[in-house]
C-alpha cells in the first residue's frame, strides 16, 4: 500500500490540520447566478404524452485558486409572483463540470414536465415564461463536488426576477 493513500483518512478526520478546511472555503467562496431559462416544448402523439421541459443555465465562478470538480445539484426550483409561491419540482444536473481556478462555466440543469404535471402549474407557467406578470424563478439546493478527491458542498440560492420585478 502507497503511504499517500494511508494519510488520507487521517487528513479528512482532522479538518483543522488539512487542506479540507481550504477546500470548504474555497467551495462557498463560488458564486451562483442563475443566467437563463429556457422553456422547450416536446409534441407528442397523443398529447398527454407530450414534455415541456425548462433548461436553466447556472453561472459558476470561481474567485478561488481551487479547481472543482463539479458532479451532482440537488434542488428545486419555484415560481414567485404577487399570487405566492409555486414549487414547479426537482432540478437535474445534465452534465457534470471542471470548475477551473480563477475561472467561471455554465452549469446546465434542467427540469421536465409531462402534460398531465402541467395541469396545476400552467397559468403561473405561462406567465412567466411569456413575461405576463412579474415575479422570480428561485433556485435552492445543494451543489456538490470534489476537489483532488475530497468532496465538498456548496449550499445554492439564487433568483432571476422576469416581467419588470426587483
Amino acid at each position: 500500500m502507497r503511504l499517500g493513500w494511508a494519510a488520507v483518512p487521517l487528513l479528512i478526520a482532522v479538518p483543522g490540520c488539512s487542506p479540507v478546511r481550504d477546500y470548504q472555503a474555497a467551495a462557498r467562496s463560488l458564486r451562483v447566478t442563475l443566467d437563463r431559462v429556457e422553456p422547450n416544448l416536446q409534441l407528442a402523439l397523443p398529447l398527454d404524452q407530450s414534455r415541456i421541459t425548462l433548461n436553466l443555465t447556472l453561472g459558476v465562478e470561481n474567485p478561488s485558486t481551487v479547481a472543482f470538480h463539479l458532479r451532482s445539484f440537488q434542488g428545486a426550483v419555484r415560481l414567485e409572483t404577487a399570487d405566492g409561491a409555486q414549487p414547479l419540482g426537482r432540478l437535474e444536473m445534465l452534465r457534470a463540470l471542471d470548475l477551473p481556478a480563477g475561472g467561471k462555466a455554465d452549469l446546465a440543469l434542467a427540469l421536465s414536465f409531462t402534460y398531465r404535471d402541467l395541469a396545476d402549474r400552467w397559468p403561473t407557467l405561462q406567465a412567466a415564461i411569456q413575461g405576463q406578470q412579474a415575479g422570480a424563478w428561485v433556485l435552492e439546493g445543494t451543489l456538490r463536488g470534489d476537489v483532488h478527491g475530497i468532496p465538498v458542498q456548496l449550499p445554492v440560492r439564487t433568483r432571476r426576477s422576469f416581467g419588470g420585478a426587483p
